[in-house]
């Protein structure tokens, strides 16, 4: 098996790192440059695994793409798919088999979607049934509520539909990202909306896009038929990648400054970065970029539900905080790419700190004084990069199956070294 190892830091530095294309905002552009007429050029999109599989399922349907070095163009769409048998591999990418799940349900032929490994146990039946109540016929090709699922002939009916809002946004988004070319549609939630910030990602883009959604307080969404309407679009700086070194100033006392960040962005996990505040840090956001200066982290109570991608993030400081943090709103952790708070509550025990978590919602950490350890990543890009953190701080990190990274954040490794922070790789 493949480690590396994170040498800390013998004083804290001042550095700058240039964040990478948003994954989130890359999907969903890709998804509706294939909705749209004629040729969109996405600029800066993220070059990655999921991004990756989203690219390869839009081409096994037929729609023409074209890549460049920082651009990707999308020549056909949804009208050149034919009447025929598709075999879709989401591979690990969540975004990728809910989003292509929906659109795979508005184009003629017969689709077979399936992901490898943790994605066929992810759940995605709040997604079948909805796409059920439209009309769509979807059968489980193994296990009932979970992929591979086979798709026959995809046509809408209806014009409305209820889903539970308390399990993954994302099914929320594969709807509302072809409701438009559908002839519009109404999204009933059922209990209270998760993740709200990446439905915001969502309309925000629509918007941008052409098409006004019409928000309910998170309770209905309406969105009216239209065609979206984009020739050049540029993905913004992702601020999921960028939490992993405003956590590095924090722990280090070092600055920090992350380019390439939309100061008005809807991303969820900009919250982070005044969590990092709240936590004794000095944080300055400019038009572009963000200026965290180090200053040490502080224990706390913390919601994570509207930027849940940075719970393992804040986990890993509040290991090193003096005191208990409890973090709340971390239930749809136990849904990705592993099942998060168990693997962070493992991995923390490894390091001597001891953990919690009384319901399904909190996790509770208890810091102190971590020491090195052999981390497991469980196929999680963000087990790896997250613990990646400590290992700046304190002596004998290693981090098992770093290439998982490849995920989201290919360069995540040689952006550390950018910083000045040495590597070993065993």
């Amino acid at each position: 098996m493949k480690q590396t190892g994170i040498n800390p830091l013998q004083k804290p530095v001042i550095a700058t790192v240039t964040i990478p294309g948003s994954k989130s905002i890359t999907n969903r552009a890709l998804v509706m440059a294939a909705l749209t007429k004629g040729t969109v050029n996405i600029a800066y999109p993220l070059w990655s695994d999921d991004t990756e599989a989203m690219i390869e399922c839009l081409e096994t349907l037929g729609i023409r793409i074209e890549r460049g070095e920082h651009t990707v163009s999308i020549h056909g769409s949804i009208a050149d798919v034919k009447d025929a048998e598709y075999v879709l591999n989401a591979r690990l990418s969540g975004t990728t088999i809910r989003f292509i799940t929906a659109l795979a349900s508005i184009v003629p032929g017969e689709q077979t979607i399936y992901g490898v490994g943790r994605l066929n146990e992810r759940p995605i039946r709040d997604l079948v049934e909805g796409l059920r109540q439209l009309g769509v016929s979807i059968e489980y090709e193994k296990e009932e509520g979970y992929p591979p699922i086979r798709i026959q002939n995809g046509l809408v009916r209806e014009k409305a539909v209820t889903m539970d809002g308390g399990v993954s946004s994302q099914y929320f988004t594969a709807l509302l990202l072809i409701a438009p070319v559908i002839g519009g549609l109404t999204i009933d939630v059922k209990g209270s909306q998760i993740s709200k910030s990446y439905i915001d990602i969502t309309i925000d883009m629509m918007r941008e896009w052409g098409i006004e959604v019409i928000n309910e307080s998170y309770k209905r969404y309406i969105v009216p038929a239209g065609e979206y309407n984009m020739k050049e679009y540029t993905v913004e700086g992702d601020y999921s990648a960028a939490g992993y070194f405003a956590g590095i100033a924090a722990l280090t006392g070092s600055t920090v400054t992350l380019e390439n960040l939309n100061r008005n962005s809807k991303q969820g996990d900009k919250a982070f970065l005044r969590i990092i505040e709240k936590m004794g840090n000095k944080v300055l956001m400019k038009d572009n970029c963000v200026i965290v200066e180090g200053k040490g982290v502080q224990a706390g109570k913390v919601d994570m539900e509207d930027c849940p991608d940075q719970a393992q993030t804040l986990a890993v400081l509040a290991a090193f905080a003096d005191g208990v943090t409890r973090m709340t709103g971390v239930r749809s952790l136990r849904v990705k790419e592993t099942e998060r708070v168990k693997a962070v509550q493992a991995e923390l025990g490894k390091m001597g700190i001891r953990t919690e978590s009384p319901d399904e919602d909190t996790l509770i950490v208890h810091g102190g004084t971590p020491h090195g350890a052999s981390i497991d990543t469980y196929h999680d890009h963000r087990m790896a990069m997250s613990f990646a953190m400590s290992g700046t701080k304190i002596n004998g990190m290693r981090i098992n199956d770093p290439e998982v990274v490849n995920k989201t954040f290919p360069d995540f490794w040689k952006k550390l070294e950018s910083i000045g922070i040495n590597l070993t790789r065993l």
